[in-house]
Protein backbone atom coordinates (compact mmCIF):
# COMPACT_ATOMS: atom_id res chain seq x y z
CA UNK A 1 0.00 0.00 0.00
CA UNK A 2 2.74 2.39 0.90
CA UNK A 3 4.52 1.81 -2.44
CA UNK A 4 1.34 2.30 -4.38
CA UNK A 5 0.70 5.62 -2.65
CA UNK A 6 4.23 6.79 -3.50
CA UNK A 7 3.77 5.85 -7.13
CA UNK A 8 0.38 7.54 -7.29
CA UNK A 9 1.79 10.72 -5.73
CA UNK A 10 4.72 10.74 -8.12
CA UNK A 11 2.42 10.28 -11.06
CA UNK A 12 0.16 13.12 -9.97
CA UNK A 13 3.11 15.45 -9.48
CA UNK A 14 4.43 14.61 -12.94
CA UNK A 15 7.59 12.90 -11.61
CA UNK A 16 8.92 10.20 -13.97
CA UNK A 17 9.95 7.15 -12.00
CA UNK A 18 11.49 5.32 -15.01
CA UNK A 19 13.70 7.00 -17.56
CA UNK A 20 12.12 7.42 -20.96
CA UNK A 21 13.94 7.86 -24.23
CA UNK A 22 13.12 8.03 -27.90
CA UNK A 23 14.31 5.51 -30.42
CA UNK A 24 17.11 7.80 -31.56
CA UNK A 25 18.49 8.23 -28.01
CA UNK A 26 18.57 4.55 -27.01
CA UNK A 27 21.53 2.67 -28.45
CA UNK A 28 20.73 -0.72 -29.95
CA UNK A 29 22.45 -3.61 -28.26
CA UNK A 30 23.51 -6.65 -30.32
CA UNK A 31 22.70 -10.21 -29.32
CA UNK A 32 23.33 -13.39 -31.34
CA UNK A 33 22.10 -16.95 -30.92
CA UNK A 34 22.20 -20.18 -32.92
CA UNK A 35 19.04 -21.42 -34.53
CA UNK A 36 17.19 -23.96 -32.41
CA UNK A 37 18.50 -22.66 -29.07
CA UNK A 38 16.77 -20.79 -26.24
CA UNK A 39 17.54 -17.08 -25.72
CA UNK A 40 16.90 -14.77 -22.77
CA UNK A 41 17.02 -11.02 -23.52
CA UNK A 42 17.09 -8.75 -20.47
CA UNK A 43 15.45 -5.33 -20.53
CA UNK A 44 18.29 -3.04 -19.58
CA UNK A 45 17.68 -0.13 -17.15
CA UNK A 46 14.35 -1.48 -15.96
CA UNK A 47 13.52 -1.88 -12.30
CA UNK A 48 11.83 -5.07 -11.16
CA UNK A 49 8.14 -4.81 -11.93
CA UNK A 50 5.32 -7.27 -12.07
CA UNK A 51 5.20 -9.09 -15.39
CA UNK A 52 2.04 -7.38 -16.65
CA UNK A 53 3.74 -3.98 -16.36
CA UNK A 54 6.50 -4.84 -18.94
CA UNK A 55 5.92 -5.17 -22.65
CA UNK A 56 8.18 -6.24 -25.51
CA UNK A 57 7.63 -5.15 -29.10
CA UNK A 58 9.09 -6.91 -32.14
CA UNK A 59 8.76 -5.36 -35.60
CA UNK A 60 6.09 -2.99 -34.39
CA UNK A 61 3.91 -5.69 -32.83
CA UNK A 62 3.74 -6.96 -29.29
CA UNK A 63 5.65 -10.21 -29.08
CA UNK A 64 3.96 -13.44 -28.08
CA UNK A 65 7.05 -14.82 -26.34
CA UNK A 66 7.15 -15.35 -22.59
CA UNK A 67 8.15 -12.45 -20.32
CA UNK A 68 9.93 -13.52 -17.14
CA UNK A 69 9.38 -12.15 -13.68
CA UNK A 70 12.35 -9.80 -13.99
CA UNK A 71 11.03 -8.37 -17.25
CA UNK A 72 13.41 -10.39 -19.47
CA UNK A 73 12.14 -11.91 -22.71
CA UNK A 74 12.47 -15.66 -23.19
CA UNK A 75 12.62 -17.06 -26.74
CA UNK A 76 12.60 -20.82 -27.14
CA UNK A 77 13.84 -22.70 -30.18
CA UNK A 78 14.63 -19.51 -32.07
CA UNK A 79 14.47 -19.41 -35.85
CA UNK A 80 15.28 -16.88 -38.52
CA UNK A 81 11.82 -15.37 -38.15
CA UNK A 82 12.72 -14.39 -34.59
CA UNK A 83 15.63 -12.22 -35.72
CA UNK A 84 15.29 -8.44 -35.60
CA UNK A 85 15.02 -5.54 -33.15
CA UNK A 86 13.19 -6.02 -29.83
CA UNK A 87 12.06 -3.03 -27.79
CA UNK A 88 11.06 -3.17 -24.11
CA UNK A 89 9.13 -0.63 -22.10
CA UNK A 90 6.45 -0.12 -19.48
CA UNK A 91 2.89 -1.12 -20.12
CA UNK A 92 0.75 1.60 -21.74
CA UNK A 93 3.81 3.73 -22.45
CA UNK A 94 4.67 4.84 -25.98
CA UNK A 95 8.37 5.23 -25.27
CA UNK A 96 10.78 2.37 -24.55
CA UNK A 97 13.71 1.74 -22.28
CA UNK A 98 15.92 -0.72 -24.17
CA UNK A 99 16.43 -1.94 -27.73
CA UNK A 100 18.08 -5.23 -28.65
CA UNK A 101 18.92 -6.51 -32.15
CA UNK A 102 18.78 -10.29 -32.20
CA UNK A 103 20.82 -12.10 -34.85
CA UNK A 104 20.05 -15.76 -35.43
CA UNK A 105 23.05 -17.74 -36.69
CA UNK A 106 22.22 -20.50 -39.18
CA UNK A 107 23.82 -22.80 -41.71
CA UNK A 108 25.35 -21.05 -44.72
CA UNK A 109 22.85 -19.64 -47.21
CA UNK A 110 22.68 -20.97 -50.78
CA UNK A 111 25.64 -20.12 -52.97
CA UNK A 112 25.12 -17.57 -55.74
CA UNK A 113 26.26 -17.31 -59.36
CA UNK A 114 26.71 -21.07 -59.64
CA UNK A 115 27.70 -21.92 -63.22
CA UNK A 116 29.13 -24.94 -65.01
CA UNK A 117 31.47 -24.73 -68.02
CA UNK A 118 31.58 -28.17 -69.66
CA UNK A 119 33.92 -29.45 -72.37
CA UNK A 120 34.04 -32.97 -73.85
CA UNK A 121 35.20 -35.01 -70.83
CA UNK A 122 35.49 -32.49 -68.00
CA UNK A 123 33.59 -29.59 -66.45
CA UNK A 124 34.42 -26.55 -64.32
CA UNK A 125 32.02 -25.52 -61.52
CA UNK A 126 32.14 -21.88 -60.41
CA UNK A 127 30.32 -20.17 -57.51
CA UNK A 128 30.24 -17.16 -55.20
CA UNK A 129 29.38 -16.83 -51.51
CA UNK A 130 26.48 -14.66 -50.32
CA UNK A 131 27.16 -15.16 -46.59
CA UNK A 132 28.32 -17.60 -43.95
CA UNK A 133 25.20 -17.79 -41.76
CA UNK A 134 26.96 -16.21 -38.77
CA UNK A 135 29.72 -18.81 -38.42
CA UNK A 136 32.81 -19.08 -40.68
CA UNK A 137 32.54 -21.46 -43.61
CA UNK A 138 34.51 -24.64 -42.94
CA UNK A 139 34.52 -26.08 -46.46
CA UNK A 140 32.48 -26.69 -49.63
CA UNK A 141 31.05 -29.92 -51.02
CA UNK A 142 30.29 -30.69 -54.67
CA UNK A 143 28.64 -33.69 -56.34
CA UNK A 144 27.37 -34.74 -59.78
CA UNK A 145 25.32 -37.44 -61.49
CA UNK A 146 24.01 -38.29 -64.95
CA UNK A 147 20.77 -36.57 -65.91
CA UNK A 148 19.48 -39.55 -67.92
CA UNK A 149 17.79 -42.29 -65.86
CA UNK A 150 19.44 -45.70 -65.70
CA UNK A 151 16.97 -48.61 -65.59
CA UNK A 152 14.15 -46.18 -64.90
CA UNK A 153 15.80 -44.35 -61.98
CA UNK A 154 18.46 -41.70 -61.50
CA UNK A 155 21.86 -42.85 -60.34
CA UNK A 156 23.11 -41.78 -56.88
CA UNK A 157 25.16 -38.62 -56.50
CA UNK A 158 28.87 -39.06 -57.09
CA UNK A 159 31.37 -37.19 -54.89
CA UNK A 160 33.83 -34.81 -56.51
CA UNK A 161 37.38 -35.02 -55.22
CA UNK A 162 38.40 -33.52 -52.88
CA UNK A 163 35.39 -34.17 -50.65
CA UNK A 164 36.24 -31.15 -48.49
CA UNK A 165 36.97 -28.19 -50.75
CA UNK A 166 38.94 -25.32 -49.23
CA UNK A 167 36.79 -22.43 -47.90
CA UNK A 168 38.89 -20.06 -50.03
CA UNK A 169 38.09 -21.91 -53.27
CA UNK A 170 35.44 -20.72 -55.68
CA UNK A 171 35.76 -23.45 -58.33
CA UNK A 172 36.29 -27.18 -58.77
CA UNK A 173 37.08 -29.41 -61.78
CA UNK A 174 35.12 -32.57 -62.61
CA UNK A 175 36.89 -35.24 -64.67
CA UNK A 176 36.01 -38.52 -66.45
CA UNK A 177 32.76 -37.32 -68.01
CA UNK A 178 31.21 -38.74 -71.17
CA UNK A 179 31.12 -36.56 -74.31
CA UNK A 180 27.72 -35.29 -75.47
CA UNK A 181 26.01 -36.23 -72.17
CA UNK A 182 23.91 -34.25 -69.66
CA UNK A 183 24.82 -34.08 -65.97
CA UNK A 184 23.42 -32.51 -62.82
CA UNK A 185 25.95 -30.68 -60.66
CA UNK A 186 25.35 -29.40 -57.12
CA UNK A 187 27.49 -27.55 -54.58
CA UNK A 188 26.95 -26.15 -51.06
CA UNK A 189 28.83 -24.61 -48.12
CA UNK A 190 29.30 -26.01 -44.61
CA UNK A 191 29.85 -24.33 -41.24
CA UNK A 192 29.79 -25.56 -37.65
CA UNK A 193 25.99 -25.76 -37.66
CA UNK A 194 25.86 -28.00 -40.73
CA UNK A 195 25.51 -27.88 -44.53
CA UNK A 196 23.69 -25.15 -46.35
CA UNK A 197 21.07 -25.82 -49.04
CA UNK A 198 22.64 -27.16 -52.27
CA UNK A 199 22.35 -25.37 -55.59
CA UNK A 200 21.85 -27.64 -58.63
CA UNK A 201 22.84 -26.81 -62.22
CA UNK A 202 22.25 -28.86 -65.38
CA UNK A 203 24.98 -28.90 -68.04
CA UNK A 204 25.77 -30.92 -71.18
CA UNK A 205 29.27 -31.89 -72.27
CA UNK A 206 30.44 -31.12 -75.79
CA UNK A 207 30.44 -33.56 -78.69
CA UNK A 208 33.84 -35.10 -79.40
CA UNK A 209 34.74 -33.79 -82.88
CA UNK A 210 38.19 -35.33 -83.24
CA UNK A 211 37.11 -37.67 -86.06
CA UNK A 212 35.22 -34.86 -87.76
CA UNK A 213 38.34 -32.68 -87.65
CA UNK A 214 40.41 -35.46 -89.21
CA UNK A 215 37.87 -35.90 -92.02
CA UNK A 216 37.86 -32.16 -92.54
CA UNK A 217 41.64 -32.05 -92.98
CA UNK A 218 41.69 -35.09 -95.23
CA UNK A 219 38.92 -33.81 -97.48
CA UNK A 220 40.09 -30.20 -97.53
CA UNK A 221 40.35 -29.05 -101.17
CA UNK A 222 38.71 -32.21 -102.51
CA UNK A 223 36.23 -30.26 -104.63
CA UNK A 224 38.98 -28.40 -106.51
CA UNK A 225 41.28 -31.42 -106.86
CA UNK A 226 42.05 -32.59 -110.44
CA UNK A 227 41.78 -36.38 -110.68
CA UNK A 228 43.92 -36.48 -113.85
CA UNK A 229 46.90 -35.22 -111.90
CA UNK A 230 46.29 -37.86 -109.26
CA UNK A 231 46.04 -40.63 -111.90
CA UNK A 232 49.25 -39.47 -113.60
CA UNK A 233 51.12 -39.40 -110.31
CA UNK A 234 49.89 -42.89 -109.45
CA UNK A 235 50.94 -44.21 -112.87
CA UNK A 236 54.43 -42.76 -112.50
CA UNK A 237 54.85 -44.25 -109.05
CA UNK A 238 53.51 -47.65 -110.10
CA UNK A 239 55.66 -47.70 -113.27
CA UNK A 240 58.77 -46.90 -111.25
CA UNK A 241 57.98 -49.67 -108.81
CA UNK A 242 57.39 -52.14 -111.70
CA UNK A 243 60.76 -51.29 -113.32
CA UNK A 244 62.56 -51.65 -110.02
CA UNK A 245 60.85 -54.98 -109.38
CA UNK A 246 61.75 -56.34 -112.86
CA UNK A 247 65.37 -55.25 -112.54
CA UNK A 248 65.66 -56.80 -109.10
CA UNK A 249 64.26 -60.10 -110.36
CA UNK A 250 66.67 -60.17 -113.35
CA UNK A 251 69.71 -59.53 -111.15
CA UNK A 252 68.67 -62.21 -108.69
CA UNK A 253 68.09 -64.78 -111.44
CA UNK A 254 71.46 -64.08 -113.05
CA UNK A 255 73.31 -64.38 -109.78
CA UNK A 256 71.52 -67.58 -108.94
CA UNK A 257 72.37 -69.19 -112.32
CA UNK A 258 75.98 -68.05 -112.15
CA UNK A 259 76.53 -69.46 -108.70
CA UNK A 260 74.84 -72.75 -109.61
CA UNK A 261 76.84 -73.28 -112.84
CA UNK A 262 80.17 -72.34 -111.25
CA UNK A 263 79.71 -74.79 -108.39
CA UNK A 264 78.86 -77.71 -110.71
CA UNK A 265 81.80 -76.98 -113.03
CA UNK A 266 84.27 -76.82 -110.17
CA UNK A 267 83.07 -80.13 -108.77
CA UNK A 268 83.11 -81.90 -112.15
CA UNK A 269 86.63 -80.72 -113.00
CA UNK A 270 88.27 -81.13 -109.60
CA UNK A 271 87.01 -84.61 -108.76
CA UNK A 272 88.74 -86.54 -111.66
CA UNK A 273 91.99 -84.65 -111.10
CA UNK A 274 92.02 -85.55 -107.45
CA UNK A 275 91.31 -89.21 -108.29
CA UNK A 276 94.03 -89.45 -110.95
CA UNK A 277 96.60 -87.46 -109.04
CA UNK A 278 95.86 -87.44 -105.31
CA UNK A 279 99.01 -85.50 -104.47
CA UNK A 280 98.70 -82.78 -107.05
CA UNK A 281 97.69 -80.17 -104.51
CA UNK A 282 100.78 -80.92 -102.33
CA UNK A 283 103.27 -80.89 -105.20
CA UNK A 284 104.19 -77.26 -104.76
CA UNK A 285 104.45 -76.10 -101.15
CA UNK A 286 104.86 -72.50 -102.20
CA UNK A 287 101.65 -72.12 -104.22
CA UNK A 288 98.38 -72.37 -102.32
CA UNK A 289 95.72 -74.97 -103.00
CA UNK A 290 93.38 -72.44 -104.57
CA UNK A 291 96.03 -71.64 -107.18
CA UNK A 292 96.33 -75.30 -108.11
CA UNK A 293 92.62 -75.64 -108.45
CA UNK A 294 92.41 -72.56 -110.64
CA UNK A 295 95.22 -73.82 -112.88
CA UNK A 296 93.56 -77.19 -113.26
CA UNK A 297 90.25 -75.59 -114.15
CA UNK A 298 92.01 -73.38 -116.67
CA UNK A 299 93.82 -76.35 -118.20
CA UNK A 300 90.54 -78.12 -118.77
CA UNK A 301 89.27 -75.18 -120.79
CA UNK A 302 92.39 -75.16 -123.03
CA UNK A 303 93.75 -78.74 -123.19
CA UNK A 304 97.34 -79.25 -124.34
CA UNK A 305 100.25 -81.62 -124.05
CA UNK A 306 101.18 -82.57 -120.48
CA UNK A 307 97.90 -81.21 -119.01
CA UNK A 308 95.11 -83.27 -117.49
CA UNK A 309 91.94 -83.69 -119.47
CA UNK A 310 88.32 -84.07 -118.50
CA UNK A 311 87.05 -87.52 -117.77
Amino acid sequence: MFLERILLTATCLGIKVFPRASGEEVKIREHAADRGTNVTIPCGGLLTLPTPNVQWVHRGNRTHHEILIDGSLLLTNVDVDDAGVYECGVENETSFIDRVNLTVRTEPPPLVNVTVHASTILALILWNVAGDGGHPIIDFTAQYRAAAPVNGSLEPWRPISPNHISPNSRQIDVYHLEPNASYWFRVWANNMLGPGPPVEVLATTLFSDQEAELYKHFLEGAESFDTRTWVAAVCVVMGTLAVLAAGTCAVLCREWRRSEYGDEQDVIELVPNIILNPGFMESDPVRPRETYAASIIKSTECPGPGKPRRV
